[in-house]
């Protein structure tokens, strides 16, 4: 309440100006501190006075007046010339040459009409610092080895000097002393724990220095020289045990909240280790609490009372005994504040209490104070009742007004604080009216009305003309209204209305209520591998109008992205930290916020990795074991499964063998057994679910004594390589199982017949693996054993005999009646065969293999189909259909083939075709593909078409199977358009090849059609073949070339014609599903334009225009590739056929005008040629040279067309150029590897050529 009034009384000083300024008793607001002052006098003439203040300042109306005591006296600064001044509306003395007799206690008193304010009561002191006695340096011996002691006499100061000890080279100059065997006490004296020869002072002194911090100056004195005695014994003999030098004594005393430092200084050598532990309890290090001087002092930092016990330092070296001193440490307190009286303005008529609590050690006493006088001595006041807590005056008039202190006082010091009362008579007045408030529905909101008034105002809150009351709404006792759980209803008007009885205020503001924002996809805890990503998703929504930011916290710290590049916020909001280390691991909170609230969301990252290497302990060995002791170091937040233990030995010191491979985590010692004659030495690997640890340091090594082979080679068997041999072949048995030196192998055999005798090898070579024994029968049973020997004996186990066979050699005979008893299929067919006599095969009986050919692939293509076991009748499977078929038998043992049968020969029906070799479908418009294949590459049979069929794919799932009509009848045919598909859609396409046999395997793709946008489509190109008449009229096939190659090639097209010389093209329908269409009703004889015309929608696109010439034929003739009649040799050669014509017309004139006759007609009557019509002229000249020709020459042949061939090529029908066209009769060998792009060809309009001359 006090603090209320207060703040009101300064906002309405300053912002109700039309107001006569409130008065009110004096504040001290600057004081000085409660224990002392210091200050330094000018010591020397030429030496500058250093100036201090003593500060006092007060606030109150009217402004008040100042005056000081001076130990107890009034105080009159005025008399001491202009050396003591006060600041101009301020108490501060301001003492600019002090002196000694400046020292003293103080204290400041502010006052006016209403009251009398007191500071606090300050010492003030001189600072100084003495010097050293001048002395000169003494020299002092110590013996190495032993604890020393280098005194020093600080001087006199105050505050009193810090003291520490330098070292002095002989030019002078000086460095400090850093050492852990060298430690400063509190009283200034130097203790070594122990001498070295190295502190002898042979270029140098010790000197003993001191500063006075205040003063910023340091002396210098005590210097000493110290010499060691050497006492000649070596460092490991020179040892003793730890002693006392200086400690704390044994009851210290420390305060409250200042710092301490309590010490156990002990010398011996080694030096010797301090341990402090309180009440028994060892004292862990932190922050407040931490070791001094390498551990030989205990310091506490803001001592509170929990420090307060027993404290026990304990020394030891390792030479006799540890030495250890107690220190029972007592916390004393200053008086401090628990409750501190506060500032009332008050109304007549009220009550008022002024309440002082404080605590110290030991416990203080409390006085009150009134107007700068002690309560006892004020005025009587029969409404004011004193206690030692409190002051409670009841009925409040005007001429209560007045400063009241309470005074907290021990041993050790006081606490002081000077408060007032202040009566006032003021009507109210809002000094804070209602703002427009924005706030987020579900809240709670505080609206604000801050008065002031004295009675203090009655605050009402309306809205709508009805007062807020109970429920959600509270009205707080500063005025406020508070607004709980609020919802869109509480929009709107409010209005504070403040009343006492000299008057009434009011005033409004307004509140809106918005959206909360909200998350709606919370990250969710993640675990990860070490290296690994981690993502945190964030969803947030908020109101519309507010602006929403989503931010991301680490450990409750916002994320610096630049800082931390491995972060990453994407677009989404979510959080991505890559390559996640362990550090990474914590929790991270998602922050969504706008203007007025915010939203939050945790989530928790498990960073785990492998987990850290173990420690391996000790390791105890025995004579056949060891013994392997560890601790783990830590899972890295992924349990331990298992552990491993490896080890190596002198044989492979390179490599690490495992012991024991799963070793229950719980264990953390374990025994493995060790092979005699070796040196072992182990490590231990931790396993969790991330991987494996690093192996841990290795153990010490273990060493074994020899004994004889524990084992024999393992693998040992026999088999021959040749049919005279048999080779005994084992694994050889590594170093470590040797047991002992002379290791080699014993190698028995003999033939497995009762009766006969073992034939012995010693092999000396550890390394060998094998031996062989020559000479041997044919495929003869033997009986073998390895057995392992060293210097120490034979192994301690039995060898296990094996059974092995001599060498096999080639069978002897071939199998017989090899019959085919059925053809079931295509492929397959029932064989059978009589066996051979076991005796032939002359080895380990395997099987029959059969092999088998074909007429058109050759022996040289022969497959083998095995037989395994005794069987004589299988069905193979793997015969070529519609093919004449080769196939023949024979046995084999486990290294030779023997002499085939009899060949048999029988053919194969037709099957279905192998998959198309290739198939590619290219999409056309937004409605249709071009459908592009390759024949299969095993046609099994004589092909008779292609079946297409076609399905929907939406996601996973797929449409029903429709078909392409009408299939493709033409084997030779490799292209075809699919039409009516629905656009932007996947298709799934198949196609099979058939044969009489039925389908063939499917081939599929899937693709999608385009979108419904039209495209311009490329610039076509086409084929044309002219048809047979048609009663009477031409037609002609014209072959659509889309423009695949740019992926533009229109989904359907037409094509315009027109007579040479006329201005309008007729057009054909559009053709929508073939890539062909035939023109008809052509006059023959005429040559005609022909124009093809692409089409995507509303877009087309022309080809060039190209010349037709129509005959009545019968045959279709295909386009040529070169037009002969404006090829220039074809012009050449019909100039010298005309010359020579002349040159033949003049001779024969020539040579009848002299009466000559051309012979030419006799010779060939004479010959018996009798066909020439009785027209005259050049009858040879004037029919067909052949059959071929009839009438003029054309721009396309009028021969009939020749069959296809297989090929499918175009070569057929022109002598131009077939690059254009593949095999199979598709568009896309024109876009291959070494072809030329169709606009780096000649087009088709430009190369139109008579196939009649060739």
């Amino acid at each position: 309440m006090d603090s209320f009034w207060i703040i009101r009384l300064v906002v309405l000083i300053t912002t109700s100006q039309c107001l006569a300024l409130i008065q009110s008793p004096p504040q001290i607001i600057k004081q000085p501190p409660t224990d002392e002052l210091l200050f330094q006098v000018a010591q020397q003439q030429n030496e500058n006075d250093k100036p201090f203040i003593i500060e006092c300042e007060a606030e109150g109306e009217p402004a008040p007046k100042y005056r000081w005591i001076k130990n107890g006296k009034h105080f009159n600064w005025q008399a001491y010339d202009n050396r003591i001044s006060q600041q101009p509306g301020r108490g501060t003395l301001v003492i600019t040459s002090p002196r000694d007799e400046d020292l003293g206690q103080y204290q400041c008193f502010a006052e006016n009409e209403w009251g009398t304010a007191t500071s606090n009561s300050v010492f003030v002191r001189k600072a100084e610092l003495n010097s050293f006695k001048d002395e000169p340096p003494i020299s002092v011996t110590a013996q190495e080895g032993d604890p020393f002691k280098l005194t020093c006499h600080p001087p006199d100061g105050w505050p009193k000097p810090n003291v520490y000890w330098l070292i002095q080279n002989n030019d002078g100059g000086i460095k400090s002393i850093n050492n852990s065997r060298m430690t400063l006490d509190p009283e200034g004296n130097l203790w070594f724990s122990n001498v070295t020869r190295q502190d002898a002072s042979d270029d140098f002194m010790y000197a003993c220095a001191a500063t006075s911090f205040f003063r910023n100056e340091y002396k210098l004195g005590n210097r000493v020289m110290l010499n060691v005695e050497l006492t000649g014994s070596s460092a490991a003999q020179n040892r003793h045990p730890p002693v006392k030098q200086y400690v704390t004594r044994k009851n210290e005393v420390a305060f409250r909240g200042k710092k301490v430092e309590m010490y156990c200084i002990f010398g011996g050598t080694p030096l010797p280790q301090i341990v402090w532990s309180k009440d028994g309890r060892s004292i862990q290090p932190s922050d407040r609490i931490t070791q001094g001087n390498y551990g030989k002092s205990l310091v506490i930092k803001h001592v509170n009372y929990n420090d307060s016990g027993a404290y026990t330092c304990e020394a030891s070296n390792g030479v006799g005994g540890a030495q250890s001193y107690s220190i029972n440490l007592q916390v004393m307190a200053a008086p401090y504040f628990t409750v501190e009286p506060e500032i009332i303005n008050a109304a007549e008529d009220e009550t008022v209490t002024f309440r002082c609590e404080a605590e110290g050690v030991p416990d203080p006493q409390i006085k009150w104070i009134h107007n700068g006088r002690p309560i006892s001595e004020a005025p009587p006041n029969p409404r004011r009742k004193v206690t030692t807590n409190s002051i409670t005056i009841e009925r409040l008039s005007k001429k209560d007004t007045g400063n009241y202190g309470c005074n907290a006082t021990n041993s050790h010091g006081y606490v002081y604080k000077d408060v007032y009362v202040n009566v006032l008579a003021l009507p109210p007045e809002i000094t804070e009216p209602p703002r427009s408030e924005q706030t987020v529905d579900g809240r709670t909101v505080t609206l604000l009305c801050r008065t002031f008034g004295a009675p203090k105002p009655q605050v009402k809150w309306i809205r709508n003309g009805k007062e807020l009351t109970g429920g959600r709404y509270t009205t707080l006792d500063n005025g406020d209204l508070e607004i709980r759980d609020v919802n869109y209803s509480d929009g709107g008007d409010y209005t504070c209305y403040a009343e006492n009885k000299f008057g009434h205020q009011e005033a409004s503001g307004k509140l809106t209520v918005k959206e909360h924002t909200r998350i709606t996809t919370e990250p969710e805890d993640y675990e990860v591998a070490a290296g690994m990503s981690a993502t945190f998703r964030c969803n947030a929504v908020a109101d519309n109008s507010l602006q929403l930011t989503v931010d991301w916290m680490k450990k409750g710290q916002l994320i610096d992205f630049e800082a931390e590049p491995r972060f990453i916020q994407s677009s989404d909001t979510s959080l991505t930290i890559t390559k996640a280390i362990e550090l990474d691991s914590g929790t991270y909170t998602c922050v969504a916020r706008t203007e007025l609230d915010e939203a939050t969301a945790s989530a928790t990252l498990t960073v785990q990795d492998v987990p850290n290497p173990p420690e391996l302990q000790y390791v105890t060995c025995s004579k056949r074991e060891a013994r392997i002791n560890w601790k783990p170091m830590g899972d890295n937040r992924a349990p331990i499964l298992r552990y491993i233990i490896q080890y190596n030995t002198s044989f492979t010191p390179d490599s690490w063998e495992v012991a024991v491979d799963s070793v229950p985590a719980t264990d953390m010692s374990y025994t493995v057994g060790m092979s005699p004659w070796a040196n072992y030495t182990f490590r231990v690997i931790a396993v969790n679910k991330i991987g494996q640890s690093q192996a841990s340091q290795h153990s010490l090594m273990c060493s074994t004594p020899p004994d004889v082979p524990y084992k024999n080679p393992d693998n040992v068997e026999g088999k021959g390589t040749d049919p005279s041999n048999i080779v005994i072949s084992w694994t050889p048995m590594p170093e470590i199982e040797h047991n002992a030196p002379g290791f080699s192998y014993r190698v028995y055999w003999r033939r497995n017949i009762d009766g006969t005798q073992w034939t012995s090898r010693d092999i000396t070579d550890w390394q060998q693996s094998q031996f062989e024994v020559t000479g041997q029968p044919t495929f003869q049973e033997y009986r073998i054993k390895v057995v392992a020997i060293n210097e120490m004996g034979e192994s301690n186990v039995s060898p296990r005999e094996v059974i092995g066979y001599s060498g096999e050699d080639v069978p002897t005979m071939a199998p017989q009646n090899f019959t085919v008893e059925n053809v079931h299929d295509s492929t397959s067919a029932l064989l059978s065969w009589m066996p051979v006599p076991p005796e032939s095969v002359r080895g380990h009986f395997k099987g029959y293999k059969i092999q088998t050919w074909t007429e058109r692939d050759g022996e040289s293509a022969m497959r083998e189909i095995q037989v395994k076991g005794e069987s004589t009748r299988t069905l193979v499977t793997k015969f070529v259909p519609h093919s004449k078929n080769y196939a023949r038998v024979l046995v084999y043992n486990g290294r030779y083939n023997g002499p085939p049968s009899d060949t048999l020969t029988f053919q194969t029906p037709e099957g279905v075709p192998g998959t198309v070799q290739y198939f590619e479908a290219v999409p056309m418009g937004s409605s249709a593909f071009y459908l592009i294949w390759k024949k299969p590459e095993q046609p099994n049979g004589i092909l008779t078409g292609y079946r297409i069929y076609y399905q929907t794919v939406v996601g996973t799932k797929v449409g029903p199977l429709m078909e392409r009509e009408p299939p493709v009848r033409d084997p030779k045919q490799t292209r075809a358009k699919l039409a009516g598909l629905e656009p932007n859609t996947k298709y799934r396409l198949h196609i099979r090849a058939t044969t009489a046999a039925g389908e063939g395997e499917d081939y599929f793709l899937e693709q999608r059609t385009r979108g419904p946008a039209d495209i311009t489509p490329g610039v076509p190109r086409f084929t044309w073949t002219r048809l047979p008449s048609d009663n009477g009229y031409a037609s002609v096939r014209v072959n659509w070339v889309p423009d695949i190659a740019d992926g533009r090639p229109g989904s359907h097209f037409f094509v315009k014609y027109r007579q040479k010389g006329e201005t309008m093209f007729q057009e054909t329908s559009r053709e929508m599903n073939e890539d062909y269409l035939i023109v008809r009703g052509l006059i023959p004889g005429e040559i005609y334009e022909f124009v093809v015309v692409s089409v995507d929608g509303e877009r087309q696109t022309e080809s060039e225009p190209e010349e037709v010439e129509t005959y009545t034929v019968e045959g279709p003739i295909i386009q040529p590739k070169e037009n002969v009649a404006t090829a220039g040799w074809f012009i050449g050669m019909m100039l010298a056929i005309a010359f020579l014509l002349l040159v033949l017309v003049i001779v024969c004139i020539i040579k009848r005008n002299r009466g000559g006759k051309y012979a030419v007609h006799e010779r060939e009557a004479a010959h018996g040629r009798s066909d020439y019509p009785d027209e005259p002229g050049f009858h040879e000249y004037s029919q067909p040279l052949d059959n071929k020709s009839h009438g003029r020459g054309s721009t396309a042949s009028d021969q009939k067309a020749a069959p296809e061939s297989d090929t499918d090529s175009m070569a057929e029908y022109g002598d131009g150029d077939t690059g254009k066209f593949t095999e199979d009769g598709s568009f896309i060998g024109q876009y291959g590897p070494g072809k030329r792009r169709p606009e780096d060809q000649p087009t088709p309009a430009g190369v139109g050529a008579a196939a009649t001359y060739v």
